[in-house]
């Protein structure tokens, strides 16, 4: 990054809160101070106070506009004698207008939303001096992967979004994320209100809500709702209200769906809520007397059941209706396979849990495919259902529990290693450390961690050893274990991963890969998830 004597100092002014956030988060990784406004009369007030280098100014917003706050801050440059560029800060359709804002006094336009690249030509188009800073491209891309792979991997199935222009627009997984959340819990009240504006033929209001909705549908990247908001709001701009009646129906169906999709980032009431309905889906062909019991005994025991047919598209219609799937198998091999397949992609993506039940046969069949590791439990007739409803409750009380903060235990002999990793780890998690084998074993037996990261090579019992003592347990048999080793040549980890850990990474890994991988361990909510070591 260069280093500059002054850095510029930018005003930005916008009526949303997220339109500021994410230019103030993109502009500050250049290097650039930024203060921010959220209305006419406030930009007029710190300009009053403040000399800037450059001004983003929206154009629609409530009060006092774009072009009107702009004709009183040249009186204000008048005064001071200084003449600071304004940029128009505007939605698509201001590239037809840019002569028109030119004439207007706006230096240039900016088209909302705007990416680090359009922001990074603005600055060195107005100021020339410098006062910002250069990002490396390179640098840029890494980044944006890395901002990329942080992101929730149930996020990455929902197909109205395109994450990766989301990252470009947001800057980080963070403001991302944040944006929407933001997004996400306005979907009903903004659908709703677009629906009764239609119907109640007010074009004004509904031209501004339609014009909102494409402007933050396009931030968080789902550009089909963007696209469908942009042609109803020019045909309203035309006056062709019978098109707007027929399209709107379209728009509002699927800017709904989203909320489905979107459901984990309405916050921690809304998933305990869901889960307390202790929801299972139970996905068969056709109820016969076994499944039936299965169903019968578990609704005794408190469960909700959601029974659905095991065809792909109706499978697909119900994904974010439970977290928990049990599965009955029957029919022919190739269509078992294919289901079972679909619900293990499933199981990846989204973190969910799936349960086998039904024909031994049947169950071994729905096993042999590609990702059946993703399977969390299987219930060969004859089912002990007491059993069962057991384990399915344990598995909501892991999902109950998703928001706690985790303990982590890690077994090394080298105690210079252990105090590494606890300071590296403690801020996200509660580290608890042991330096052998022995003192691992006497320390599960008064405590179960979410997870042991195993050191391979110690003296005395190895990490092979101490993982087939813990497994052994029954109460400790569930705990995840990954080894965490600085064994990295070729035969060693063939010899290592023929144990079947939980996962295998290296000692030598930087300390934000090693973060990474354990917030996606931890985010699959999956004990068979395995940990990528190539980081």
């Amino acid at each position: 990054m260069n280093n500059y004597v002054k850095r510029a100092r930018i005003l930005i002014v916008d009526d949303m809160p997220v339109n500021r956030t994410i230019l103030s988060s993109i502009l500050t990784t250049m290097g650039v101070i930024c203060d921010l406004a959220q209305s006419g009369q406030e930009c007029l007030d710190l300009c009053g106070k403040n000399i800037y280098d450059l001004i983003l100014l929206d154009h629609r917003m409530p009060g006092m506009d774009g072009v009107e706050t702009l004709t009183r801050l040249k009186e204000i440059f008048r005064q001071t004698g200084v003449e600071t560029p304004v940029i128009c800060h505007t939605a698509a359709e201001g590239k037809d207008y840019i002569n028109l804002y030119k004439a207007a006094g706006f230096a240039d336009v900016l088209i909302k939303p705007a990416d680090p690249g359009q922001i990074l030509v603005m600055l060195m188009t107005y100021l020339p001096d410098g006062g910002f800073s250069l990002p490396d491209e390179d640098e840029r891309k890494k980044r944006a992967d890395r901002e990329l792979a942080s992101l929730p991997v149930w996020l990455k199935s929902v197909p109205q979004l395109d994450l990766r222009s989301g990252i470009e627009h947001c800057d980080t997984a963070d403001e991302y994320l944040d944006t929407l959340s933001v997004f996400t819990k306005s979907i009903e009240e903004k659908a709703s209100d677009i629906e009764k504006f239609e119907q109640d033929e007010n074009w004004p209001m509904y031209l501004l809500r339609v014009h909102s909705l494409k402007s933050m549908a396009l931030l968080v990247g789902a550009h089909s709702v963007a696209d469908k908001a942009a042609d109803l709001e020019y045909a309203g701009n035309q006056h062709e209200y019978a098109l707007v009646h027929a399209l709107t129906p379209a728009l509002i169906e699927e800017y709904r769906s989203m909320l489905t999709s979107l459901q984990k980032l309405l916050g921690k009431e809304e998933v305990k809520a869901k889960i307390a309905n202790h929801s299972i889906l139970f996905i068969e062909d056709e109820p016969g007397i076994v499944a039936r019991g299965i169903i019968k005994a578990l609704e005794k025991d408190g469960f909700e059941i959601q029974l659905i047919q095991d065809i792909p598209e109706v499978i697909l219609n119900h994904r974010a209706d439970s977290d928990i799937m049990i599965y009955y198998p029957s029919g022919d091999q190739d269509h078992i396979k294919v289901v079972s397949t679909m619900l293990v992609e499933m199981c990846r993506d989204d973190g969910k849990t799936l349960c086998l039940v039904g024909e031994p046969l049947d169950i071994a069949t729905a096993c042999d495919i590609h990702g059946s590791e993703y399977i969390s439990a299987m219930y060969p007739r004859p089912i002990n259902l007491d059993k069962m409803a057991a384990e399915i409750k344990e598995y909501y009380e892991k999902y109950t529990e998703s928001d706690r903060i985790r303990t982590i235990l890690v077994i090394d002999d080298d105690p210079d290693f252990l105090h590494i990793m606890e300071n590296w780890l403690c801020a996200r998690y509660n580290v608890d450390c042991s330096h052998s084998g022995a003192s691992a074993l006497a320390y599960l037996d008064r405590k179960r961690p979410d997870l042991i990261l195993l050191d391979y090579e110690m003296p005395g019992m190895n990490g092979d050893q101490v993982m087939q003592r813990i497994r052994s347990n029954p109460s400790n048999s569930r705990i995840p274990i990954v080894f965490l080793t600085g064994m990295n040549e070729k035969e060693g980890v063939m010899k290592l991963l023929g144990q079947r850990p939980d996962g295998y990474l290296l000692k030598s890994m930087p300390r934000e890969a090693l973060l990474d991988a354990l917030q996606k361990f931890f985010a699959e909510g999956s004990p068979s998830f395995s940990i990528n070591a190539s980081n």
